[in-house]
């Protein structure tokens, strides 16, 4: 690799592919024109950017690449959408890698990249398969893969260590493992726990290539401050939500085994979304978030029950209860965020709940490329609901939600408790 090191900086605007927010208007709804804009600082933050742009596409890799080993393993008619999502996520992280260190380290990254998604593939198919001589096959060239992509990074900037990708691919085969087995609620813990655990590899790759390019990326002290992480943690709390219910929409469709699991993990990831609003309202509005939060889920859940039956008339009742409830949420979150206009949130959650809906229409119409491309579309665009609303608070108490911080050490060890890796950053989200 060192032959790669006096890679070239590239000229263009950093970052110009990574900070396209992946959040277009989805087929069937309204673009939405509301998002970081509206409410972010009118100064450039490029540190700050990247760290939430580098968070958000990592988590997208995991979850991709697990629902592709799963789907691959099944053989489930939604594997080659999935893996065509998966490239687009790859070709997205290439673009980032080129934004940084020019296209000449992009392009080495791309087949480096690539050799770990065909040997987890890999890994899916022999397990599933009982096939122990390709299981070891899979699992040498993932051990290759690593060295391989040690050696990348060190070669790009020796302060980025890829222990973290390491246990990130151990936590994908342990999760289609528990799958396997039929431990369907550990295989979602898991599943949570890998993608948590992106965001904190995206975090060491944000802050090694802060101080290796001080110059351009001066905010550094901002990229790591309590606002930026409170509205990381919001995106990457709604993020796993849009997943997670689109995980339950393919089970539920087909009455899978996994359906309560795939139901319990949004539990889960509902129960971090009130925790965080308590941390910053209190109690009161926890509670009240959590029942009004819970609401959608149970009528999206019913949504696919009618839309698996065949029931219109459910359908219908379902389809009305989801298109209102847009209006309930906006309510609730302008009342505690006043300086967000209650118009600019509904907007936003009825994106998003448009998006829902669709993704069954379209899975349901056995229209997989367009499943999986919805589904993309809304990931990204929960971060702009996280960017909204995390700008908002932060404008409401900007004692507790500042721009200035000390960027962190790095932390090169990997998690070892599933738990402790889905928790909230409470540090930015502790109330008064």
């Amino acid at each position: 690799m060192t032959s790669l090191i006096p890679w070239r900086l590239a000229s263009r605007t950093i970052l110009a592919v990574l900070l396209l927010v992946a959040a277009g208007p989805v087929a069937g709804s309204e673009g939405v024109a509301v998002g970081r804009g509206a409410f972010a600082s009118a100064a450039p933050t490029p540190a700050s950017d990247l760290r939430m742009a580098l968070g958000r596409l990592l988590g997208e890799h995991a979850y991709l690449l697990m629902s592709a080993m799963r789907a691959d393993a099944d053989g489930a008619p939604d594997a080659s959408a999935l893996t065509t999502g998966l490239d687009a996520n790859s070709q997205a992280l290439k673009d980032a890698i080129a934004s940084v260190y020019g296209d000449q380290a992009g392009a080495a990254f791309e087949p480096i990249w690539q050799r770990h998604i065909d040997a987890s593939t890999a890994y899916a198919k022999a397990a599933k398969a009982n096939d122990a001589t390709g299981t070891r096959a899979a699992l040498d060239e993932l051990s290759a893969f690593s060295k391989q992509f040690a050696e990348f990074l060190t070669g790009a900037n020796p302060k980025i260590s890829p222990d973290s990708e390491v246990h990130a691919m151990q936590l994908h085969i342990d999760q289609l493992t528990s799958f396997l087995a039929n431990d369907y609620e550990q295989a979602f813990a898991t599943e949570r726990a890998a993608y948590s655990h992106m965001f904190d590899f995206g975090d060491e790759i944000a802050r090694a290539i802060i101080a290796q390019f001080p110059d351009r990326f001066p905010d550094g002290d901002v990229a790591f401050s309590p606002r930026t992480t409170l509205r990381l943690t919001l995106g990457r709390l709604l993020g796993e939500h849009l997943v997670l219910a689109a995980a339950a929409m393919r089970s539920g469709l087909v009455q899978g085994a996994d359906s309560s699991a795939a139901v319990g993990s949004i539990g889960q990831n509902s129960a971090d979304l009130a925790e965080a609003i308590g941390r910053i309202f209190g109690a009161d509005a926890r509670d009240a978030f959590s029942d009004v939060w819970s609401r959608h889920i149970e009528t999206y859940l019913h949504y696919i029950d009618a839309v698996r039956s065949g029931d219109a008339a459910a359908r219908q009742t379902a389809l009305e209860s989801l298109h209102r409830y847009h209006v309930t949420l906006a309510e609730f979150l302008h009342r505690a965020i006043p300086n967000v206009s209650q118009a600019d949130i509904e907007a936003l959650i009825s994106h998003h709940v448009t998006a829902l809906i669709n993704q069954v229409d379209a899975a349901a119409a056995g229209d997989q490329e367009r499943a999986v491309t919805v589904t993309r579309e809304a990931y990204g665009q929960m971060f702009v609901v996280g960017d909204a609303l995390g700008n908002g608070i932060a404008q409401e108490f900007p004692d507790r939600f500042g721009d200035v911080a000390r960027i962190p050490a790095t932390n090169t060890e990997p998690e070892n408790d599933v738990a402790g890796s889905c928790s909230i950053h409470s540090s930015s989200l502790e109330a008064d």
